[in-house]
């Protein structure tokens, strides 16, 4: 197999001109407009305001109750796992739930895969 490395020197023999047909062109930028659609326009992260989350803390905090709430055996690993999220995440129970769903997903994933 011939090696990708190249050389730094120059060639002892002029290297003939190129004859292909690509001539490079310099694009100009344009702004997004107003006009454009919303999806071709660059958004920008505002962060919200705490008073924002508390709905949906509210309902992480429901979700997170319920799934704590269950007694089976056979979720108990789960449990164990959702209360270390909820105690890494204090006051932020939205955060805790997601990160448990993603440690779920990912375990899932390698179940399946594995």
């Amino acid at each position: 197999m011939p090696h990708l490395l190249t050389s730094n020197e120059l060639p002892d023999t002029p290297t003939p001109p190129s004859t292909s047909a690509f001539r490079p062109r310099l694009l100009q930028f344009q702004h997004p407009g107003e006009d454009e659609p919303r999806a071709l326009r660059p958004t920008r992260h505002i962060p919200r305001a705490p008073q924002d989350l508390e709905p949906l803390r509210r309902q992480a905090s429901s979700i997170i109750d319920a799934i704590l709430a269950d007694t089976g055996p056979e979720e108990a690993e789960v449990r164990k796992k959702l209360r270390q999220h909820v105690a890494k995440n204090p006051g932020q129970p939205e955060r805790a739930l997601l990160r448990h769903l993603l440690c779920l997903s990912v375990r899932e994933d390698e179940a399946v895969s594995g």
